[in-house]
């Protein structure tokens, strides 16, 4: 018998909360009440993240040293715009004098190379020569060309007009147009070691770590002036965080290269904005009041951030098209406080 008892006063408490989630306008008298049409928006301002004006290491071009070099000179500073052709260091060391010498001399190996196998050729065509002759012929062929190539690969950036009139000096050249990236150290480079990076100026971006959450929903960065599509996002987390990378910055942007800025993600989403005066609370949770014919009814909203004065909030139920109260809420809600007996 109890829990019966129990079951009704619950059911009339219930009917009675509901209930009191309406008001009729006639019952409101004098007050002022004006009204807004929700603008739906797609995008949505996240929390600002720290962004980086970087490159990925893969769009570099890197130039190495073809021998040992004990002195570097550079001519421009590490981060300035080179044109292509601009020369940018000064190599010293013996074995610059004798690269130069080797270079010079592959290409004379590698003509010589090329008309022995040009005259052989047709020697071997019509089977005037052993077989083992020709193969020897091309293969001192072939190996003439590589080297030659490798070498030529590197001597293509060396400047015709030397800073240097040292034969112990190389002056090089950009290889393109971009920013050149270094460790400013004047000492010796190996074998292989990097001289310099080159980085065209459409590989410039925006690097930033972001929530594993956000990444579904993020389609730009905001960073000062500059606003940039989201273009690649890691596939790998690392404590619930991703690395996302946007589109190479805009002509017109003012970000430099190694800059570090605070900035805004800007997130996909199907919302609304409102004035934030539009927003109350409301039995634990945050609600707006719409016109629904000669009454205001509350619909329970989602803030999913801010945006000047106004908050981006989803609805519980749709409120593209509704009018909703953006005025008097205090004393309205102070009705449906009286009305709900809260």
């Amino acid at each position: 018998m109890i829990p019966r008892l129990l079951q009704i006063l619950l059911s009339v408490s219930l009917l009675a909360r509901t209930t009191a989630a309406e008001v009729e306008l006639s019952a409101l008298g004098s007050l002022e009440l004006a009204f807004a049409n929700p603008v739906a928006v797609e995008l949505y301002p996240g929390q600002p993240v720290a962004a980086q004006v970087a490159f990925r290491q893969g769009d570099a071009f890197t130039l190495v040293a073809p021998g040992r070099v004990q002195q570097i000179e550079y001519l421009v500073e590490t981060g300035a715009w080179m044109d292509k052709g601009q020369a940018f260091a000064v190599l010293r060391g013996p074995e610059m004098h004798h690269f130069q010498i080797e270079y010079e001399s592959s290409r004379t190996l590698l003509e010589a190379s090329r008309r022995r196998y040009e005259s052989n050729k047709a020697l071997y065509q019509r089977k005037a020569i052993r077989e083992s002759q020709w193969i020897e012929i091309s293969e001192n062929y072939y190996r003439a060309q590589l080297e030659y190539e490798h070498l030529r690969h590197f001597y293509q950036w060396v400047a015709p007009d030397a800073v240097d009139a040292d034969p112990d000096a190389l002056t090089l050249t950009a290889p393109f147009a971009g920013l050149v990236s270094y460790a400013i150290e004047h000492g010796a480079v190996e074998v292989g070691g990097t001289i310099a990076k080159f980085v065209p100026r459409e590989a410039i971006r925006l690097e930033v770590t972001l929530p594993n959450a956000m990444r579904g929903q993020i389609a730009y960065l905001q960073a000062e002036d500059c606003r940039l599509s989201v273009e690649r996002i890691g596939g790998i987390t690392s404590g619930f965080f991703v690395t996302a990378w946007t589109a190479p910055l805009q002509p017109g942007c003012g970000l430099i290269p190694g800059q570090k800025v605070l900035a805004t993600p800007l997130l996909r989403t199907a919302a609304v904005r409102l004035p934030m005066a539009a927003v109350f609370q409301w039995n634990g949770g945050s609600h707006v009041m719409v016109r629904d014919g000669g009454s205001l009814r509350t619909v329970a909203v989602t803030l999913l951030g801010s945006e000047g004065g106004d908050y981006v909030l989803r609805g519980d139920s749709p409120l593209a098209g509704r009018e909703v109260l953006v005025s008097s809420v205090s004393a309205v809600q102070g009705v449906l406080l009286g009305l709900g007996g809260d």
